[in-house]
């Protein structure tokens, strides 16, 4: 039987999750103007550097030097390309559609999963897909959901003044 605060414990830290995910997405529309690969360097390199330390804090060391390099080219693919790939993205798209995009991922990583293990996702998944598709359908159109009436305003005549 689950302890009631292990569930809130794990609700607070996905939250949290999401929270910084959506300050550095922020971040990064703010200087996806510069070169993606100057980015995804300082984003990795910093990225990198903080999960070291809390990785060391938590006792973990380094047994094999191979490691090192297996998890730097991990990385290399897993966060460089897929940051490059979005920072370039956020400038040629803007960045509510390439959020939009970027969070069906998931689901195409669902699809993989059960193309290569066999086994098909719990049924509330599918109305998560099917929101998620409609979401990402209407984040990628240029018109707005609802349309505001816009208010007529009279616009003035020329006078015909003599003087």
């Amino acid at each position: 039987m689950k302890e009631r605060g292990v569930g809130t414990g794990i609700f607070l830290a996905v939250l949290a999750a999401c929270v910084c995910w959506g300050i550095e997405n922020n971040c990064t529309r703010k200087i996806s103007s510069k070169d993606p690969l100057e980015i995804v360097l300082l984003k990795g390199i910093f990225s990198g550097a903080g999960s070291l330390c809390i990785g060391l804090i938590l006792g973990e060391r380094v047994q094999f030097l191979w490691s090192v390099f297996a998890v730097m080219g991990v990385g290399l693919v897993a966060y460089g390309l897929s940051i490059f790939f979005y920072v370039h993205a956020q400038r040629l798209l803007g960045a509510a559609r390439t959020s939009a995009y970027y969070a069906v991922a998931p689901f195409l990583g669902t699809l993989l999963s059960v193309l290569i293990f066999r086994q098909l996702p719990a049924p509330l998944y599918y109305v998560a897909l099917a929101l998620m598709a409609v979401g990402a359908w209407l984040s990628a159109g240029d018109r707005p959901l609802f349309r505001r009436k816009k208010k007529e305003v009279p616009q003035e005549q020329p006078c015909d003044r003599q003087n």
